[in-house]
């Protein structure tokens, strides 16, 4: 008996086929963008997770990642600490973190840290404010090729 050739699948609706494309290109925006993107409510140069201890506690920020030669790293600022305070406050809520952030953008804000039992105070740095040169960039190399 001659063998039964298999019968073609029909194509899925163009509906699936750009609802799966979307998803695609969405993963490899995620997988793409780097890991230490400044969010609005974010730490400079350090990612966290947030906790509570109760539910209407202040929050401990859990110190999960530094970025090397960041601004946390140079404020010597560990993966494991735990921020429990900013500028002097308890933590509120996260849009608190971003508001402390932004308001000390050139000076950075001052966290209370507990390390390993113990309790302290570092500074972390600020944002340099951003200076402008008057003269126009020019690429190092930049005649023409003949």
């Amino acid at each position: 008996m001659p063998a039964r050739a298999p019968s073609p699948r029909p194509m899925p609706p163009a509906g699936a086929l750009l609802l799966t494309l979307a998803a695609v290109i969405a993963l490899a925006i995620h997988l793409v963008a780097p890991p230490h993107r400044q969010r609005s409510d974010q730490l400079p140069g350090l990612t966290y997770e947030a906790k509570r201890r109760a539910p209407r506690a202040p929050l401990a920020l859990v110190v999960t990642s530094v970025q090397d030669n960041g601004p946390a790293a140079k404020a010597d600022i560990a993966a494991g600490d735990v921020i429990d305070g900013i500028d002097g406050r308890p933590i509120a809520s996260l849009s608190s973190v971003g508001r402390a952030v932004r308001s000390d953008a050139r000076s950075g804000p001052l966290l209370h840290i507990r390390h390993k039992g113990e309790s302290r105070y570092k500074h972390l740095p600020g944002r340099a404010p951003s200076v402008r040169s008057k003269e126009p960039h020019v690429a190092k190399d930049s005649r023409r090729r003949r």
